[in-house]
């Protein structure tokens, strides 16, 4: 048993402990160089979505990791944090409730600028993140895919996956 499969309840279903392993699997992938939003990996993914090279990617991240996994993503601009908001209340998959493997949505006044997935819900709300700080501050543009305490005070609400 690894360290990963403690952290998940056997009530969780696969698709969601599939989506927690795929994203801790990136855990560490940063820009090269730093700030240029770019690797091969990073351009991997934003080509996947449609986005451009060099565009913010923590979406094009969380599609990659549900896609995947055999998740729905959503089928225009999934590369969009506010894509993923506005085709999850038409898919009715928003919840004020995390869960593993749901995307946690980030916003400003309504507005979502950041996306994750929660791999770990108690005792302490835990994220993947792509294009984020590898510190602790909240950072919806950072360099790297990291592990992150959720910020609740900017959670705009989740995303439960479904196949």
């Amino acid at each position: 048993m690894t360290v990963l499969a403690a952290w998940l309840d056997s009530s969780v279903p696969e698709l969601e402990q599939s989506i927690v392993r795929r994203a801790m699997r990136d855990i560490g992938i940063v820009e090269m160089p730093p700030g240029s939003n770019r690797s091969p990996t990073i351009d991997e993914y934003v080509g996947a979505v449609g986005s451009p090279v060099g565009s913010r990617w923590c979406a094009a991240a969380v599609a990659a990791w549900w896609r995947n996994c055999g998740a729905g993503v959503p089928g225009i601009d999934g590369g969009s944090c506010n894509a993923w908001k506005a085709w999850a209340e038409r898919e009715r998959s928003w919840s004020p409730e995390p869960y593993p493997g749901s995307a946690v949505v980030y916003g400003r006044n309504g507005v979502a600028v950041h996306i994750g997935v929660i791999v770990r819900v108690s005792p302490v709300l835990l994220s993947v993140e792509g294009n984020t700080s590898i510190a602790g501050d909240f950072d919806a543009d950072g360099l790297a895919v990291a592990l992150k305490r959720v910020d609740v005070a900017r959670v705009l609400g989740y995303i439960a996956p479904r196949e």
